[in-house]
């Protein structure tokens, strides 16, 4: 078995090796190490990580469904990263995010502001951590339990329309992970703009934090990421003339 799955399993010898194929994929996808476009070769990658081909296979299902990975007749790539997208969801999250933490910030009861802090801790310490999934995945639960305390049924459902291009799109533009240095001081800052449950302060907090991803225009979102795999390219390169 590869080592980075001997040592998971040592972690724990009761998780499931799906999940575990899982995370090195994601973690694989979203450093730029397979790039977007890139074939997904199922026999290879089971050699590669001396397991069978069928967690390989579930765990590629997995991230299919997440957008993270097209399949075809012809092949199964990473997906492209759609920059214009990208831009016109973050857009969508501009009116509806803020929306909601102003109802949230009405309506949240002291076990649902405790709940929120949670989320925001988990983020933090898995970034030190250096848990890519776990920090990803409190990152969309943060952002989600704001939507869920608005308590209200339409921001709720227009929110899950959009869950999944959301995840995926959140795991590619934060693939500089040293963004989370700043963004888990924000996620506190979100926190504490609810907890005083005054709505115009809670929906300027989120306003604040959605904006950092959308000053950019779809060119410039499309161009930092050519540029983060033009330098995986370049270290990539060089080792192979070592």
């Amino acid at each position: 078995m590869n080592k980075i799955i001997t040592q998971k399993l040592n972690e724990n010898p009761f998780r499931p090796l799906v999940d575990i194929v899982y995370e090195i994929l994601l973690n694989e996808i979203i450093n730029f190490n397979y790039l977007p476009g890139t074939k997904i070769i199922e026999s290879k990658i089971a050699e590669e990580l001396g397991v069978s081909r069928t967690p390989v296979r579930d765990a590629i299902s997995i991230l299919e469904k997440e957008g993270f990975i097209q399949k075809s007749a012809k092949a199964t790539i990473v997906a492209p990263f759609d920059a214009n997208d990208y831009f016109d969801l973050n857009n969508f999250r501009y009116v509806l995010e803020p929306l909601a933490a102003g109802y949230a910030a009405q309506r949240i009861s002291d076990n649902e502001l405790e709940q929120l802090y949670n989320y925001a801790q988990k983020i933090e310490s898995a970034y030190k951590s250096g848990e890519y999934k776990e920090m990803f995945k409190a990152e969309n639960e943060f952002h989600e339990f704001i939507i869920l305390c608005s308590k209200n049924k339409y921001l709720i459902e227009a929110y899950q329309n959009i869950h999944p291009q959301m995840k995926r799109y959140r795991v590619y533009i934060t693939a500089d992970a040293s963004l989370y240095d700043f963004l888990c001081d924000e996620h506190y800052f979100i926190y504490n703009s609810i907890k005083l449950k005054n709505k115009e302060v809670a929906e300027a907090a989120l306003r604040r934090h959605i904006s950092l991803l959308t000053t950019k225009s779809a060119d410039e979102i499309y161009n930092d990421n050519r540029k983060i795999i033009k330098k995986k390219l370049e270290v990539m390169n060089n080792l192979a003339q070592k």
